[in-house]
């Protein structure tokens, strides 16, 4: 995706914004409600989308990991307790 495109700042109430083009957003999966990261190096705007730890963690692990909640309930909340 090398093909420059173009957008103009917007007012956005006391903000200012510049909308995404679709290939971008497409290209990054990028979603409403996402967060997205800006960072100027070398005189040059880097944005990064910033990943959701959901999105790292495997959905099997959370799982297996609810369970050995649910089933070590007592002896975790005593050693909260503690």
């Amino acid at each position: 995706m090398s093909k420059k495109e173009i957008r103009k700042v917007t007012q956005m109430g006391n903000s200012l914004g510049v909308g995404l083009p679709k290939a971008i957003t497409d290209a990054f999966n990028i979603k409403r409600g996402d967060e997205l990261e800006f960072e100027v190096k070398d005189g040059q705007i880097m944005i990064t989308k910033k990943v959701k730890w959901e999105d790292q963690v495997d959905a099997e692990m959370l799982e297996m990991l609810a369970e050995t909640f649910e089933e070590h309930h007592e002896v975790l909340k005593r050693l909260k307790d503690r």
